[in-house]
């Protein structure tokens, strides 16, 4: 078994670790104004969360009585070491609430608003669902509420982009030039990837581990996609740039 050291010694957390800093760094020369926007907190939020739950991932394989304990508190069976409760909670259901928060804020329309309101809440009470009735386990794979969340977060992506190009807020901007852009199109790639993994995983697996090693390389790249355009947010809108922002307030 890989220890500690080994399983973050490589190019994604070496990548992962500089976009942290960086961003830790740089949110502080936001204005105090925008650091209470969550246009800001919440591409921040989950910059600082990708890294506390690859971290908290990789040590919880190398200090196994961390699993055993939280096993014990739900009164799980299977004692292992395994992993899954961080990718699971961390590392797929809450940023998928969040980037709803974030899609969120760069709607106009009240109904397409509600709309995402609605998705949040369904993702909600589905996940509760599936834990009370004992049809997931926080454990395990939970195959059925990942793709409930990829599919909530890839609706909300079309809503952006039907706003993008029917609303008028929209139209007097260059999209290209907008953050927003950028943030939802990369989320919308790497949710798309994330859904197609899950409702394939026993089909790909069976025919090639290569084949799935690679697309898992494809989605850890999209991830970090996805954080890049949150920290190039935070960069641009630091005291060392004077960029126009968009806001639907």
């Amino acid at each position: 078994m890989l220890d500690l050291w080994s399983r973050i010694n490589n190019w994604y957390f070496l990548c992962l670790t500089l976009i942290f800093i960086l961003a830790l760094f740089l949110f502080f020369f936001l204005e105090k104004d925008k650091r209470g926007k969550p246009e800001f907190y919440l591409p921040f939020g989950l910059i600082m969360l990708s890294a506390f739950y690859e971290y908290l991932a990789a040590a919880t394989v190398e200090f196994l009585e961390i699993n055993k304990w939280l096993y014990g508190v739900f009164n799980y069976p299977h004692e292992n070491n395994h992993n899954l409760w961080v990718y699971n909670f961390f590392g797929s259901h809450l940023p998928s609430l969040l980037f709803l928060a974030l899609i969120y804020q760069y709607l106009f329309s009240p109904l397409k608003k509600r709309i995402v309101k609605g998705l949040s809440l369904l993702f909600i009470f589905s996940y509760v669902a599936f834990q009370v009735l004992g049809i997931e386990s926080l454990f395990e794979q939970q195959a059925y509420s990942i793709i409930v969340g990829d599919s909530a977060v890839i609706i909300a992506c079309g809503l952006y982009f039907m706003e993008l190009i029917s609303h008028p807020e929209y139209s007097e901007i260059n999209p290209i030039k907008a953050f927003s852009f950028w943030q939802v199109t990369a989320i919308l790639f790497n949710d798309t990837l994330k859904f197609l993994l899950e409702i394939s995983f026993k089909y790909i697996i069976s025919i090639s581990m290569n084949l799935m090693a690679s697309l898992y390389l494809i989605s850890m790249i999209t991830w970090l996609l996805v954080l890049c355009s949150f920290l190039v947010t935070i960069v641009l809108n630091t005291r060392f740039f004077n960029t126009k922002e968009l806001s639907n307030e």
